[in-house]
């Protein structure tokens, strides 16, 4: 990963030398020739350049390139960090750049979102050549003191490094990242302290999780549920917090089945699984101060001759039965036998839930995740943690009349409406799962999985950072 290094010192020679500035706002850059000064002057004037936000300046002519970059009127540390995610497609072409930043939590957060803007994905790229590679090595950031920044910008680098993991998870193709895959990937990250437990398709039999091994029914690829525990108070009991992830490796709805368009990204059907494991692994990157239980339901959802079947009944880990309404609702299977094993085995009296449920996407386009809550404060949370996260959040309805529309005549509830196709239907099933007293939080990410390039977003995991910091 491309190295961050703070210091006083003045730049070397050869180095691309940046300066943030904030809109209508001199700058001193004291670091500069008088030569060069003499050229950001004039590119100024001529460029009639005013530190815009999303304007950046290149000038040539000097020892060095000098970039002005602009962060606009705002200085929030999201607008900064996006400042600092462009400013990565300017640099990366050199091989070292020096900024100078006017304060040290500017210098920060642009260094903050230049790791965040070098991420890539081309693992099966076979015909770039070494010129279609970043040249970018390190990022060399002025600060008055650079033992506090280092010290501060820890945090960054475990977040930086969770998201980058949660990417990875999500762009690799499902012929990879099976579920045994996945498994044993989350199981590697004892290293760092985390306990993980796996779960096999005997161990799931056994332990009656009877939604998941429908849901898993036809499909090659064995089902697994993962379950990863951080303790960072190990004299208390309890947890203060508990996570589920869908972990639908590859969804083609089964026997109703998707059509190609459908199945497009369901290779990301992972999503909400990666960002639940991503976030266990930056709380044990920062040594957070809780203890954190989490379970990750892994399968695959394939029309195979095992497949679960239109009017089937499954039994799931609390109990309650489901009838199957729709093979191509098997996501709230997962997260619902996943969130009755978590209440049941685990004293823990807060659950967020995490999923690409399907529901909101042509509601909230790809701005903001959907979020279901039974309880204010934590719905509250939540938010705030979306706000201070740049993850958005928007609150929906929990209503009983939506739980209505899940009846069934031979069961105890139906997992999709019995009449109309009303989306929301999705988190008033988790609802029916959740156990009395428990604050729970269910968040749609399936319109936020995607960046812009068409990569994964790694959505969630800065959320869940955030609410576990605050708790």
């Amino acid at each position: 990963m491309l190295e961050v290094v703070f210091s006083k010192d003045k730049p070397s020679a050869g180095t691309v030398k940046v300066i943030p500035m904030f809109e209508d706002k001199m700058v001193k850059a004291d670091f500069l020739t008088d030569e060069e000064a003499k050229l950001v002057k004039k590119a100024i004037v001529q460029a009639e350049f005013g530190g815009q936000r999303g304007k950046n300046l290149d000038i040539f002519g000097g020892r060095a390139k000098i970039i002005l970059a602009g962060l606009g009127s705002d200085n929030d540390d999201l607008s900064l960090q996006g400042a600092g995610e462009k400013l990565f497609g300017q640099l990366s072409g050199d091989e070292r750049a020096y900024i100078a930043a006017e304060d040290d939590n500017t210098a920060i957060q642009l260094a903050y979102g230049i790791l965040l803007g070098s991420y890539s994905f081309d693992k099966y790229k076979t015909e770039k050549t070494a010129a279609d590679f970043p040249k970018l090595e390190q990022i060399i950031v002025r600060v008055k003191d650079p033992a506090a920044a280092t010290e501060n910008f820890k945090a960054c680098l475990a977040l930086v490094t969770a998201v980058r993991y949660a990417k990875d998870l999500c762009n690799e193709p499902a012929s990879y990242l099976t579920p045994e895959v996945f498994a044993a990937d989350i199981k590697r990250l004892e290293y760092l302290g985390l306990d993980v437990e796996i779960f096999d398709e005997k161990a799931l039999h056994l332990k009656g999780f009877g939604l998941i091994e429908a849901a898993a029914g036809g499909t090659a690829a064995k089902p697994r549920v993962v379950v990863v525990s951080w303790r960072g108070k190990r004299q208390q009991e309890g947890y203060d917090l508990g996570l589920v992830g869908k972990g639908v490796c590859f969804d083609a709805g089964g026997l109703s089945l998707k059509n190609t368009a459908g199945m497009q990204e369901m290779k990301m059907d992972m999503s909400g699984a990666a960002a639940v494991v991503a976030a266990m692994k930056a709380a044990a990157l920062q040594r957070r101060r809780k203890n954190l239980i989490a379970v990750v339901g892994l399968i695959e959802n394939m029309p195979g001759p095992a497949a679960m079947k239109i009017g089937d009944v499954c039994t799931s880990v609390c109990g309650k039965t489901v009838e199957i309404g729709n093979a191509d609702a098997e996501g709230r299977l997962v997260v619902a036998d996943c969130l009755a094993y978590l209440q049941k085995n685990y004293p823990v009296k807060r659950v967020v839930d995490l999923a690409t449920l399907g529901s909101l996407r042509n509601v909230l386009g790809n701005v903001y995740a959907g979020l279901f809550a039974n309880d204010d404060k934590l719905a509250g949370a939540l938010l705030a943690a979306g706000d201070k996260s740049g993850e958005k959040l928007w609150k929906m309805p929990l209503d009983i009349r939506y739980e209505q529309m899940l009846s069934s005549p031979i069961a105890d509830i139906r997992n999709v409406a019995v009449e109309g196709r009303a989306s929301i239907v999705s988190a008033a099933f988790l609802n029916r799962f959740v156990e009395k007293g428990v604050k729970w939080a269910h968040i749609d990410i399936s319109g936020v999985r995607l960046d812009k390039t068409g990569l994964a977003s790694g959505f969630g995991v800065r959320l869940l950072d955030e609410l576990i910091k605050e708790l």
